[in-house]
């Protein structure tokens, strides 16, 4: 087997090279590496949080409220922004590089061994149960990948199942009606294990779940044009359900529920304001134009957008084509992205405006005349905001 010498070579392996899905999802891989190193994911309490959008807000609140605390609280997230070690932290710090090779080489060869093919989430994930394992931490906050029932991080019992929203995505995996999407997120409710779910969640349905599981549910009531307030309000119900495990001081609570992970409403000053965010799906987008209407009710919205190949590229387009008033269709070499001359054909020709590159079309969105207030609004997928950063 090729050893390879840094993470970046065996992820981008991983991800360029993906052994063939199976038709019949299984967690028997993760379970087969996990029981081969005596199941790391068994040493440390966990906290499982899954949905359609704001999970990764809801897990990056607790886990610094945690971190605030003094405890050693380790943070499974994705996607990342700049780098992939953003995506395992313990109390705030990066998994260092060089541990995380050591760490995805010793993967590859146990998987070898076992005759094992292995996927680019499993991968990473049993890398984020061992070095949390190896750092010893207090606790840590998992982030579901896709879905719940099948996600490489559902081999864990946790003392807390978060779902935060159900909406349209990855209906390829997750199924084409919400319900067999909330099924597929309700996969993480374990027997017996306490249960919290968003506002906009289906209760009745989830009920019949936890009722079958005989696990408590609790739903956050808060909804919010400001969906970050939303978010919080869910992470403030868990930290209070995990009190008598975890107590914080009134101040690490309220500090850590002020807490997001970058680029969900960010926002720059340059010649017009910027907002990054990350929206990548129809219900991502409508709380993204729900909160921009309501901070900046005034303004235009002129857009910078590109979409992965996966998503509802009709109904994200059509959303933001009633809100923009012109829309900068980037090229980008990702090789999830879809190209540009195919994401064409979902918008009105007459608002949009070709780029070849990200840089290339927010230096145009930025010098575009208006006759009013405009903000420019850089969305659609998390893989435009790095390099829309590099030029902020």
């Amino acid at each position: 087997m090729l050893v390879m010498s840094s993470y970046i070579e065996i992820l981008t392996e991983a991800t360029l090279h993906p052994p063939p899905r199976n038709s019949s999802p299984s967690l028997a891989t993760m379970q087969k590496l996990c029981a081969f190193y005596g199941h790391p994911q068994k040493t440390f309490p966990m906290i499982h949080v899954a949905g359609t959008n704001g999970k990764g807000s809801v897990c990056t609140k607790i886990a610094k409220a945690f971190e605030l605390q003094g405890l050693r609280c380790g943070l499974y997230t994705s996607p990342h922004i700049t780098t992939f070690r953003e995506r395992i932290q313990m109390s705030g710090a990066m998994i260092p590089g060089e541990e995380l090779t050591s760490l995805l080489q010793s993967i590859q060869k146990s998987a070898a061994a076992l005759s094992l093919t292995t996927n680019f989430f499993e991968l990473t994930t049993l890398a984020a149960f061992l070095y949390f394992q190896q750092k010893q931490v207090d606790l840590a906050v998992i982030e579901t990948g896709i879905g719940g029932t099948w996600d490489p991080t559902n081999v864990i019992t946790p003392l807390l199942s978060i779902i935060t929203s159900i909406g349209y995505d990855h209906m390829e995996i997750l199924g084409y009606s919400l319900e067999e999407i909330a099924a597929q997120k309700a996969g993480i409710i374990k027997d017996k294990i306490p249960v919290i779910i968003g506002p906009d969640v289906s209760k009745a349905f989830m009920q019949k779940v936890a009722e079958i599981r005989g696990s408590p549910l609790y739903q956050s009531s808060f909804q919010d044009s400001d969906y970050d307030r939303e978010n919080g309000e869910v992470a403030r119900l868990g930290l209070t359900l995990l009190h008598p495990y975890f107590p914080l001081s009134s101040q690490a609570l309220s500090q850590g529920l002020m807490a997001k992970p970058p680029c969900r409403f960010e926002e720059h000053e340059r010649e017009k304001k910027i907002v990054l965010d990350g929206a990548h799906n129809p219900h991502g987008l409508r709380r993204l134009l729900k909160k921009l209407r309501s901070c900046y009710p005034d303004h235009r919205y002129r857009f910078l957008v590109n979409f992965s190949k996966n998503k509802e590229l009709s109904s994200c387009a059509k959303l933001i084509e009633e809100a923009a008033e012109a829309v900068h269709l980037v090229a980008h070499p990702h090789p999830r992205l879809t190209p540009r001359e195919e994401a064409v054909k979902y918008f009105n020709a007459k608002k949009v405006l070709l780029e070849n590159s990200v840089e290339e079309g927010l230096l145009h969105a930025l010098a575009a005349p208006t006759t009013g207030l405009e903000i420019v609004v850089v969305t659609g997928s998390f893989f435009l905001m790095h390099p829309a950063r590099k030029v902020l």
